[in-house]
């Protein structure tokens, strides 16, 4: 017998091909889709390249709140990962309040942001200061705040000059919780008490980086 081999039709042949196509994807394994890190600080930043929808529920489904802009820094209310990962957050003045997926935010590792605006904040490290011309410098944990405490005179200019990383941030209170300026490395604060009282300096990292400091005060 005369076995006569015949070219296959073009329709079996792309048959053929889908078939062992299928084949090798059900053979491979499967890939396993990424997984949103629940961020676990108490603050945390939008990561999105476009804005952001703030929901009133973890779902997409659920009606919109707000839109948030990429970067904007919130406070971390808690998070869930069923059936996917949310997280309730909050804006910083506590105005609006809502749900967003976890992976387009990522864990804000700074200081509270709220720091250099109220010593209602608690400090890291507290330092008792005698208040007098010269220099004062010492380095800053990431995600540190650093107060300096002292007295200030009646009626005498008190210069604040600070030599650190611009991370790094600093503002001046009258005791209990008045603030007199904030402001950045290299900008020099002047304070006045005409009544002379107790001073906070606080220094602040705003970023997680911490770093070194120097505080050069100058009396007049």
């Amino acid at each position: 017998m005369i076995l006569t081999l015949r070219p296959a039709s073009p329709l079996r042949a792309l048959f053929t091909a889908l078939a062992l196509a299928l084949t090798q994807t059900l053979a491979a394994p499967l890939q396993a889709q990424p997984v949103a890190q629940l961020p676990q600080s108490e603050f945390v930043y939008v990561t999105s390249e476009g804005s952001l929808r703030m929901r009133g529920a973890p779902s997409t489904g659920a009606p919109v709140v707000t839109e948030l802009d990429p970067g904007a820094l919130l406070r971390n209310l808690g998070c869930v990962e069923d059936p996917q990962p949310w997280c309730q957050i909050q804006s910083l003045d506590g105005a609006r309040a809502g749900w967003v997926a976890a992976g387009y935010l990522a864990p804000y590792a700074g200081a509270d942001p709220a720091a250099l605006r109220s010593p209602a904040v608690p400090a890291s490290e507290t330092q008792e200061l005698e208040l007098r011309g010269g220099l004062v410098y010492g380095t800053l944990a990431p995600g540190g705040i650093h107060d300096l405490i002292t007295t200030a005179p009646a009626d005498e200019a008190v210069t604040l000059s600070l030599a650190a990383p611009g991370n790094i941030g600093i503002a001046a209170f009258v005791r209990p919780a008045t603030l007199l300026a904030r402001g950045d490395a290299g900008a020099p604060l002047t304070l006045i008490l005409p009544e002379g009282g107790e001073l906070l300096i606080r220094l602040a990292d705003r970023s997680g980086a911490g770093g070194d400091w120097q505080l050069m005060i100058s009396l007049e």
